[in-house]
């Protein structure tokens, strides 16, 4: 499309050239003539002097270069927008595939793409526009609404109620059995895992991550919530609204998460914790008590970030600050026998 209209499209202030044909969208190193980039902030805006690309988007409150530019407010988004429209094909439904299993009592909404060798147990719901890849599995009396996409080899078990617009990809496994035992006798019991899970509208679930079921109960998680890869949510935990959970987090049963958490990668967060709003959580924390909003908290055993950072920096100074407290001993010792 012509810069022009991508900047309406963007909401977008245009400087520069509105006639030139925009083709594609690419990273700022990457990009070549027809192609547009973006950069975040003006620390970049050099940058934009050697860019191969026809046009850039920028922020409201830098200088503009003499590259076409478009700016906006937030850069990264419109940048986003912009990937979105220039390489996501708008849903075109396939059908229902010969080679895919549907189960009794089973009702499927308008559009659906159901692909080979999925699998849809008795009693399932499943919504409009759903699409099932290769190798999805589900399970007995699970739901799943409007406009979702489950990539291959997924496997959501029974009685699991997904909300709409959920994207879960490949090889996640949501519903399976809590870490449930009880010792008696040298031998660990399995305690039942009779409850169910729970996904709200608009979270995305990443490859190869476990949801377990409640014991009772549900575990859950709430609207707009994101989890990367190796991900594991463990028994009847809570994961409140918008939370942004990086590759390898892993949250022990009974836990209640806040809304707008934060934790980096392989966080881990002891059983039967409330972690409040906000809280921001570094890379391989682990947080062993509750947490109250709006805490940056880190380490090994999370503390407030700014406390661990200081004892970070001590560590490499204590063989010099061990061998300094021997000789103070020493001389304290000498003064006390001294007349």
């Amino acid at each position: 499309m012509k810069l022009r209209e991508l900047a309406d499209l963007l909401g977008a202030v245009l400087s520069g050239e509105g006639d030139i044909e925009i083709t594609g969208v690419s990273g700022l190193h990457e990009a070549g003539a027809g192609e547009i980039t973006y950069i975040g902030d003006g620390t970049r805006i050099n940058d934009l002097e050697g860019c191969g690309a026809s046009a850039a988007i920028i922020p409201l409150d830098i200088r503009t270069p003499d590259l076409p530019t478009l700016a906006v407010k937030n850069p990264r988004l419109a940048f986003a927008q912009a990937l979105s429209h220039f390489y996501l094909k708008p849903y075109t439904p396939q059908g229902i595939s010969d080679k895919a299993v549907i189960g009794r009592d089973s009702t499927i909404g308008a559009e659906p793409s159901i692909h080979p060798y999925a699998v849809v147990a008795d009693a399932v719901k499943l919504g409009d526009r759903v699409t099932l890849l290769p190798g999805v599995c589900v399970g007995e009396g699970t739901v799943i609404g409007d406009d979702c996409v489950v990539h291959p080899n997924v496997c959501i078990r029974e009685r699991v109620t997904i909300g709409k617009r959920v994207i879960i990809h490949a090889g996640t496994v949501i519903g399976s059995d809590g870490f449930g035992f009880v010792t008696d006798g040298g031998r660990h019991h399995k305690i039942p895992q009779v409850g169910t899970v729970v996904i709200e509208d608009d979270v995305e679930i990443g490859a190869n991550c476990t949801i377990d079921r409640g014991t009772l109960g549900s575990t859950r998680i709430k609207r707009g919530t994101k989890l990367d890869n190796l991900v594991h949510i463990a028994h009847n935990v809570t994961v409140g609204e918008h939370c942004l959970f990086a590759q390898g987090v892993g949250i022990a049963g009974s836990t209640t998460i806040g809304n707008y958490v934060v934790f980096a990668g392989h966080v881990g967060v002891r059983d039967h914790l409330t972690i409040g709003d906000g809280v921001i959580a570094s890379a391989k924390s682990v947080i062993v008590k509750d947490t109250g909003p709006g805490q940056v908290v880190g380490g090994i055993y999370a503390m407030p970030q700014k406390d661990w950072l200081k004892v970070q920096a001590l560590l490499p100074k204590l063989p010099q600050l061990k061998k300094l407290v021997a000789e103070l001993d020493r001389w304290m010792k000498d003064r006390q026998k001294k007349p």
